[in-house]
C-alpha cells in the first residue's frame, strides 16, 4: 500500500533540481532566493519541494552547530560508519569542538520535531584560497528513510554557500563510489565529477574508489580564470577533453618534452647528497613528510595516512627539473618502503616537464581540474592535473551517476 502525504506537508513552492541540473553554484542558489531567507543565524527549514515526486519523509530543521554539540556529532559519525571511519578526528569530540571554535568549520545539524540531532554535515572554509571543502554527511541509522537527508543536505549547502557567496568561489569534495547516493545528492547542488581516485579509501574495512566532485561560482571562469594557455603532455588529453565538455576551456598546446637533454647529471648527484627528510606526526597518526635541499627554499611535502596506507595532499615548489626529479625519486622510494596502496599529486597544467616526471614515476592523470589553484599575487585561478597511482585491482565496478560514467570513458578505465 502506498502511503499518502498530508497536504499540510507538501510545500507550495517548487524548485525541481533534477530538471535544472545546475551547472554552476548560482544556478543552484538563485531559484530559491524568492522563496526563502537562506541563512542559519537562526533555525532554518527548506520548505520547498525539490523533487518531481513527493517523498514521505520528514523535513528536518537545520541549525549551525555549537561547541556543545561536538560529542553528538562524533557519536553519529561513529554510528554511521560502525567505528570504521578512517579520519579519526571526526570521531573525536574534543577535535570537533576545536574545529567549531576555529570558525573555519561550519557543521550544520539536522533536527527532528523533538529538537533531537538526527544528522549533520560539514563545510571547511579556506578563505585565503576562496575554496570550501565538503565532508561528512551522516545520518543516525534509526532516521534512515525517515528524515529527508537529501533536503537536509541541499538546504545546508544553500544556506552556507549563500552566506559565503562572495568569499568562497569553489566548493569541492570526494564522493564514495560504492553507491551513487552522495554523488546524486551533490549533483543536485551543482557539484559535478571532475577526477577519479581509484582504491584511495577504506570504508567499512573495504577498499573503495572515490570521485572528486566540484562546483564553481560562474565568476571563476568569467573573471578569475588564468588566461594562460594550458601546456599538457599527450596522456593528459583524455581527462582534459572531459573537463572541456563541462566548462568550455581554452584548447591546450600538446607538448612532447625530452627530459634527458634538459637535466644535468652532475647536478643530480649533488642534489641527492643534499636531500633532507623531515617527519611530523600528530595525535591522530597523520604523518607529514617534508623533503628539502641544503641551501635551497625548494620543498616537496605530502601526508601519509597509515590507516588507509596512502600518500595525499602533495605540494611542492622547485627551481628546476633536477630538484623535482630528486624529490620524486625519494617519494617513490618511500612509497615502496611503506608499501603504499595509493598516492596522488596535483601538477600544474602549464608545466609539461613536471607532468612527464610524474608520469615516468608511474602516476596516471585521472582528472583535469580547471581553475583549482588560487594565485594570490595575480588574483586568479590556475588549472591543475590530478595524477595518481594505485596498487592491486579495482575490487568492484563503481556505482556512478552519468557524468561519472562519462569521465571513466574519457580516462579509458574499464571494469
Amino acid at each position: 500500500m502506498v502511503e499518502t502525504i498530508p497536504t499540510a506537508y507538501i510545500p507550495k513552492q517548487k524548485v525541481i533540481l533534477s530538471e535544472i541540473n545546475p551547472p554552476y553554484a548560482q544556478n543552484f542558489i538563485n531559484p530559491f532566493l524568492e522563496f526563502t531567507n537562506l541563512h542559519l543565524f537562526e533555525e532554518f527549514k527548506l520548505d520547498v519541494n525539490i523533487r518531481k515526486k513527493i517523498k514521505n519523509r520528514k523535513n528536518p530543521t537545520l541549525k549551525l552547530a555549537e561547541p556543545k554539540h561536538a560529542e553528538t556529532i562524533a557519536e553519529i559519525v561513529k554510528e554511521d560508519y560502525e567505528g570504521t571511519y578512517p579520519y579519526k578526528e571526526m570521531e573525536d569530540p574534543t577535535e570537533i569542538k576545536k574545529m567549531i571554535n576555529s570558525g573555519k568549520y561550519k557543521f550544520v545539524l539536522f533536527l527532528n520535531e523533538k529538537n533531537e540531532i538526527m544528522g549533520s554535515t560539514c563545510f571547511v572554509l579556506n578563505l585565503k584560497e576562496k575554496k570550501g571543502y565538503l565532508r561528512s554527511l551522516v545520518v543516525r541509522k534509526k532516521s534512515l528513510g525517515i528524515v529527508d537527508a537529501t533536503k537536509a543536505y541541499v538546504g545546508s549547502c544553500l544556506a552556507i554557500w549563500n552566506m559565503f557567496r562572495d568569499k568562497i568561489l569553489i566548493w569541492w569534495g570526494e564522493a564514495r563510489t560504492a553507491d551513487a547516493k552522495s554523488q546524486y545528492i551533490n549533483r543536485l547542488c551543482s557539484v559535478r565529477p571532475i577526477a577519479f581516485l581509484p582504491n584511495k579509501d577504506i570504508f567499512y574495512n573495504k577498499i573503495e574508489s572515490d570521485l572528486v566532485m566540484i562546483s564553481y561560482d560562474e565568476r571563476v571562469f568569467r573573471e578569475f580564470h588564468s588566461k594562460k594557455r594550458p601546456r599538457i603532455i599527450p596522456c593528459v588529453a583524455g581527462c582534459f577533453y572531459f573537463s572541456n565538455m563541462q566548462y568550455d576551456l581554452t584548447i591546450p598546446e600538446i607538448i612532447f618534452p625530452k627530459l634527458k637533454k634538459e637535466m644535468n647529471p652532475s647536478k643530480l648527484i649533488k642534489l641527492f647528497k643534499n636531500l633532507k627528510v623531515q617527519k611530523t606526526v600528530d595525535k591522530f597518526n597523520y604523518i607529514t613528510y617534508r623533503f628539502t635541499l641544503k641551501n635551497s627554499k625548494s620543498y616537496f611535502k605530502f601526508l601519509f595516512t597509515p590507516r588507509v596506507n596512502n600518500f595525499e595532499k602533495t605540494e611542492y615548489k622547485v627551481k628546476n627539473l633536477e630538484e623535482l626529479f630528486v624529490f620524486l625519486q625519494k617519494f617513490k622510494k618511500m612509497a615502496r618502503k611503506l608499501d603504499i596502496r595509493y598516492m596522488e599529486a596535483l601538477v600544474s597544467a602549464y608545466e609539461p616537464s613536471h607532468q612527464i616526471l610524474f608520469r615516468d614515476l608511474g602516476l596516471i592523470p585521472r582528472g583535469y581540474i580547471p581553475a583549482f589553484q588560487y594565485n594570490k599575487k595575480k588574483n586568479h585561478f590556475e588549472d591543475s592535473i590530478l595524477f595518481n597511482y594505485y596498487t592491486g585491482t579495482l575490487s568492484y565496478e563503481p556505482e556512478l551517476i552519468p557524468e561519472g560514467k562519462q569521465l571513466l570513458k574519457f580516462l579509458n578505465l574499464k571494469f
